[in-house]
């Protein structure tokens, strides 16, 4: 689950280079990407979204997540999880979404 998400995001960042921004949008799209309400969110400022993005591909909770995930730490990898798929939700990456969520539910469960 982790290596297909992290796949995911590569793809994305490797993408960025030499592609406007409205490339990048449509190709968020064109992956499941919920960029229209997304883009509400943010007041339509694709920049301000991107930064943003750029951001949360930094997020220290995916090294957490799997360093978590490797020594067995159910309670701190469920923290970890679970504040990516809020992250996530809230860029819009809904085909990460399905991915993390199926991370976050065996470890909500214990």
């Amino acid at each position: 689950m982790i290596s297909q998400c992290n796949g995911t995001l590569e793809r994305l960042e490797r993408g960025k280079e030499g592609r406007s921004m409205d490339g990048r949008l449509i190709e968020l799209k064109a992956w499941g990407c919920n960029i229209d309400e997304v883009m509400e969110r943010f007041l339509d400022d694709e920049e301000f979204y991107f930064e943003c993005y750029a951001q949360a591909m930094e997020d220290p909770c995916f090294s957490q997540l799997k360093e978590a995930l490797e020594k067995h730490d159910i309670k701190r990898g469920f923290e970890s999880a679970h504040t990516l798929k809020g992250l996530i939700a809230n860029l819009g990456l809904i085909s990460l979404l399905h991915i993390i969520s199926e991370i976050v539910e065996p470890l909500r469960a214990g």
